[in-house]
């Protein structure tokens, strides 16, 4: 072999020996009870969406109507042929995957909605959907979902995703405070049953703040600080997120992509965008 032959092979060994990964997809989804603005049978355009983004696990709140078997039948028809729902009756939670899903808990007790915590691959998963009325209710269930977890063996790769129904004091300097503040004081208004401002005057922040305190990494706001300070330019965070992912520190150097989907499905499907992150293979 020729000098010249020698030095193109050694520069092309590493192309040719180093099959790049396709990263591990996370989707978390409020779909709208049920997603029950999809009439279609079997929920079709709802299936080809899914298909489309091609989640590895994907992590429902409010699949109202669904039983334990029709959320099998449904995730089966995208490719997920394991599910798992927290109950059968008011807005549950739900987990989907192309992978088995073991170590199932399932945790009603104390919860307006109920969590999942279950075992994918080598990834730590818990599904939630807060309160979404009253503040002190949420603090309570965020108390009881952190304390879940303390009290496992498995302290890493960790996933805690779904519907916070709360605000993040990472937001505070997007959000207008103003607009969000008369928003929720004209519902309390409407409905004294509801208590969502902190003695009717101010958001609660504690919520996410608990997440925060306990070590784990909100991987929307993560991934936009960081392309933010490597381009100048950050990734568009909706002014009052109450839809996270949250990871264990131990996932941060994993974390590829961490954002909501904006298309023509999620504009008109669910009051509610879904968030996907993308995880280093």
């Amino acid at each position: 072999m020729s000098k010249l032959y020698r030095l193109l092979f050694l520069f092309l060994l590493p192309a040719f020996g180093a099959v790049a990964q396709a990263p591990f997809k996370i989707l978390s989804y409020n779909i709208l009870e049920g997603m029950k603005t999809d009439t279609t049978k079997g929920k079709q355009e709802f299936v080809a969406w899914v298909k489309d983004k091609d989640p590895d696990i994907l992590a429902l709140q409010e699949c109202n109507g669904f039983t334990q078997k029709t959320l099998e039948e449904l995730a089966a028809s995208y490719g997920h042929p394991y599910a798992v729902i927290v109950k059968e009756n008011g807005y549950p939670t739900g987990l989907t995957s192309k992978y088995p899903i073991a170590a199932i808990q399932k945790v009603n007790e104390n919860m307006t909605h109920g969590f999942i915590m279950a075992k994918i691959e080598q990834f730590n998963i818990l599904v939630l959907h807060l309160n979404p009325h009253l503040y002190k209710k949420r603090r309570a269930e965020i108390a009881q979902v952190i304390k879940n977890i303390s009290l496992q063996a498995d302290k890493k790769n960790w996933v805690i995703m779904g519907d916070f129904n709360s605000h993040s004091p990472k937001d505070k300097e997007r959000m207008t405070n103003n607009r969000i503040v008369g928003v929720l004081k004209n519902a309390e208004t409407k409905n004294p049953k509801i208590a969502n401002l902190v003695n009717g005057e101010t958001i609660d922040f504690t919520i996410q703040q608990a997440m925060l305190d306990a070590g784990f990494t909100d991987a929307g706001l993560y991934h936009h600080d960081k392309t933010k300070a490597a381009t100048g330019k950050g990734v568009i965070v909706t002014d009052s997120r109450i839809d996270y992912i949250y990871v264990s520190k131990d996932l941060d150097k994993k974390l590829q992509r961490c954002a909501f989907i904006y298309d023509d499905f999620t504009k008109k499907y669910s009051d509610h965008r879904p968030i996907m992150m993308e995880l280093k293979n």
